[in-house]
């Protein structure tokens, strides 16, 4: 759902930098090689920690919007959904997010998107989603 790097993606270019540049600068200090080495293992554990929980929350909120864009939010609800494995998770979520594109397209061909209009459902989700994407990754945007 979100255009920015993933929260997974960034601890992975510190892991990245860890081990790849700062580790190597440190052979002979046997201290701060392994406070390196543990500190790569920790992120590691709160990527996976972030990635499901945020899986979660995106979930949460497609049900709390009540959409109705897909078959999907039937199938799971919160509890079945917080049971799935972090790929399973994943897939539905890209699944729902093709259905909310195909929707949108078929509303716009038909001309028949009062979802689409300022003020509807699906402008009202997708405006939002821009604003936190920029928020984030522009801490000066101006709602």
């Amino acid at each position: 759902m979100q255009y920015r790097p993933e929260t997974k993606e960034l601890i992975s270019s510190i892991q990245d930098f860890l081990m790849k540049d700062l580790l190597p600068k440190l052979e002979g200090d046997d201290l701060l090689s392994y406070k390196t080495l543990v500190s790569w293992n920790m992120l590691g554990v709160i990527a996976r920690e972030t990635e499901s929980s945020e899986l979660d929350s995106d979930w949460n909120r497609i049900l709390n919007l009540n959409l109705k864009i897909s078959k999907l939010e039937e199938d799971y609800n919160r509890d079945q959904f917080s049971n799935l494995s972090r790929k399973e998770k994943y897939n539905v979520l890209f699944d729902w997010n093709k259905n909310l594109a195909k929707d949108i397209r078929d509303q716009t061909e038909k001309n028949i998107g009062e979802d689409l209009k300022p003020g509807g459902k699906v402008w009202n989700f997708a405006k939002n989603q821009l604003k936190e994407t920029l928020s984030i990754s522009n801490p000066r945007f101006q709602t």
